[in-house]
């Protein structure tokens, strides 16, 4: 009956050595290191980023610039060919020389209906129904 008494208090803790305090200052020194280089790239991201977006402005600002002249007087329905296109009024050139838009002429009112907007006549009796 060799029965070990279990032990009634904790083991002292090691003293650390010069070997732990070596990897705990490796170990900051790297984490140091890698919040620089994060740091660092954002920086190149932001301003790779800023360069871009004024180049774009830049473009689009002549892009714009050079539509206006193509455009005319820059009308939706005339930039999609729904619209004719109409001639920017110039003060130089007389009045009567501009043409009129043309009128649009009034389809005649038709007495067809679409099926698909006449009523249902069973919600027409259901309410017939219920109203009694």
């Amino acid at each position: 009956m060799n029965m070990k008494k279990p032990p009634t208090s904790a083991p002292p803790p090691e003293a650390w050595g010069p070997s732990d305090s070596m990897r705990r200052l490796q170990i900051g020194i790297a984490g140091v290191m890698a919040v620089l280089l994060l740091v660092g790239l954002a920086g190149l991201i932001g301003d790779r980023a800023r360069e871009q977006v004024a180049g774009e402005a830049a473009a689009t600002a002549n892009a714009a610039a050079a539509g206006q002249a193509d455009a005319g007087t820059g009308a939706p329905l005339e930039e999609l060919g729904v619209q004719p296109k109409t001639t920017p009024i110039d003060e130089q050139a007389p009045a009567a020389v501009v043409d009129a838009p043309a009128k649009a002429v009034p389809l005649p009112p038709t007495t067809a209906k679409v099926p698909d907007l006449e009523p249902d006549p069973e919600l027409q009796r259901a309410r017939n129904k219920t109203g009694q």
